[in-house]
């Protein structure tokens, strides 16, 4: 299992409503199939998770702000989505 895999599977627990889409690639070898986009219901923005082949580190950024992060394992990149998404794990 992929790492990204992980992390979604991880953020699914936490807060069923989490949804997450990879960019379709239209285009082979112009395109770039290493992005996820993760949103919740009530935000206005998504998230966005590049790692061309799903495995970490990520980079990690959010066009809700101009945050921008490195993630080097599954865990730090739950941590820092579940900041980004507004998910707290005892109430989502």
């Amino acid at each position: 299992m992929r790492d990204i895999d992980r992390v979604t599977l991880q953020l699914w627990t936490l807060c069923s409503e989490v949804s997450v889409d990879q960019l379709p690639v239209t285009h082979a070898g112009a395109d770039d199939h290493g992005l996820w986009f993760y949103s919740k219901p009530g935000q206005p923005f998504e998230v966005q998770i590049e790692a061309p082949d799903g495995m970490c580190p990520f980079h990690i950024e959010s066009v809700g702000n101009d945050l921008r992060f490195r993630a080097h394992s599954v865990a730090e990149a739950v941590e820092i989505l579940k900041y980004l998404l507004h998910i707290d794990s005892l109430t989502a």
